[in-house]
């Protein structure tokens, strides 16, 4: 694989990770506004905000990787 093609797929998953963190921030924010009470309902959207931020970390980690380990 050509060091172009590598760094243009670490750049994409740069891009999915600040879309994934807009979006986490933008359900956050929608969370916060709600008039939704204490609930199950509540807690799923919790969870589905965690683990958006949980994946966006992931896959910056993984394009730093991808950078680091053709850097060798």
């Amino acid at each position: 694989m050509r060091k172009t093609d590598i760094y243009d797929i670490a750049d994409k998953l740069t891009n999915f990770t600040n879309q994934l963190d807009n979006v986490s921030e933008l359900m956050l924010t929608n969370i916060n506004n709600s008039d939704i009470s204490k609930s199950n309902e509540l807690d799923h959207l919790y969870f589905l905000v965690d683990y958006t931020k949980q994946i966006s970390h992931n896959l910056y980690n993984f394009s730093n990787e991808i950078i680091k380990d053709d850097a060798k």
